[in-house]
């Protein structure tokens, strides 16, 4: 009878079944010889179920979501780490890949960590963040412009025969003579009026909203969360800055990771929760983790296109 394996063999087993199934070219077979390896035994079926939990953690994680930090899952982090990020890498690429091809319709794009303000046919500017895209159809009529993702600061021309209009999903916003953001995320959209006034039409529902104020629509609600806000702060973006007012950790590693490649990740939800208070120079984007570690004593793990903070 051969001997049975070590549990750090069947770890490392267990890793390089996840980064082939992983990696998008796995077969049926292969999925089946993996069902199939679990069940030779309790402890090929225990180290299969930490790689999938650990897996997860890493690739479920793209807005710094926190995990359970138990003893067994830190001696483990360091070792599969690095086997995990592998595959990782091979997600993230073939994700990318998707994401960075501009659609064939838009207009102006922008790529991770770039900025780019264009100047429209009518005199209105707009300045697209990271992982943007918008379509711009400008008739005589009215001046639309649709944001298929990411964010964008719109200066809207003055024109009183025509309106402005900015397309998001199902959402509307509309100005005459205005300086307004609109952002989409996974689970909600963003409109932020930094100067003039602007009406936002979501579900049939019309909310209008004037200099520094801020409407949040969160995936599921009909009515927005409207705050008195500090525009200037909160579109710091466009002019390479992010600034941050005593925000929890978690929030602040969620926004760096739109400015560029892979997954931040916190362990510990009381980590999570620091407060954080700085400024951020968006020019130099592979510095954004270094100043926050050295200012706040943060020990930060560097693997390819994972970052692990603790």
């Amino acid at each position: 009878m051969p001997p049975c394996p070590s549990t750090d063999d069947l770890d490392d087993q267990a890793i390089d079944w996840l980064t082939r199934l992983h990696s998008g070219d796995a077969t049926a077979r292969e999925r089946l010889a993996y069902a199939q390896w679990q069940h030779l035994s309790p402890a090929h079926q225990a180290a299969a179920q930490e790689a999938e939990a650990l897996w997860a953690d890493i690739g479920l994680t793209p807005t710094a979501h926190t995990h359970v930090d138990t003893p067994r899952s830190r001696r483990k982090a360091a070792r599969w780490a690095s086997g995990l990020a592998a595959g990782l890498v091979l997600a993230i690429f073939g994700y990318s890949a998707v994401e960075g091809v501009p659609g064939w319709f838009d207009t102006h794009h922008t790529g991770v960590g770039q900025r780019q303000q264009w100047v429209l046919s009518d005199g209105s500017r707009v300045t697209l963040n990271s992982a943007s895209a918008i379509t711009v159809d400008f008739n005589e009529h009215r001046r639309t412009l649709s944001l298929r993702k990411g964010e964008a600061l719109i200066e809207v021309a003055e024109d009183p025969s025509r309106p402005f209009i900015v397309e998001a999903g199902a959402d509307r916003v509309q100005a005459k003579s205005a300086t307004f953001s609109v952002r989409r995320d996974p689970d909600q959209t963003r409109v932020l009026v930094a100067t003039g006034a602007a009406q936002v039409e979501h579900q049939a529902q019309t909310l209008e909203l004037r200099s520094n104020q801020l409407a949040v629509y969160r995936a599921g609600q009909t009515l927005a969360e409207r705050d008195q806000v500090d525009a200037h702060a909160l579109t710091a973006w466009h002019r390479g800055k992010l600034i941050f007012n005593r925000k929890p950790l978690q929030e602040v590693l969620a926004e760096l990771e739109r400015y560029q490649y892979g997954r931040i990740i916190v362990p510990d939800a009381g980590l999570g929760a620091l407060q954080i208070s700085g400024v951020f120079d968006l020019n130099d984007p592979h510095n954004l983790l270094h100043t926050l570690e050295q200012r706040y004593g943060l020990n930060i793990t560097y693997l390819p296109f994972v970052a692990w903070v603790r």
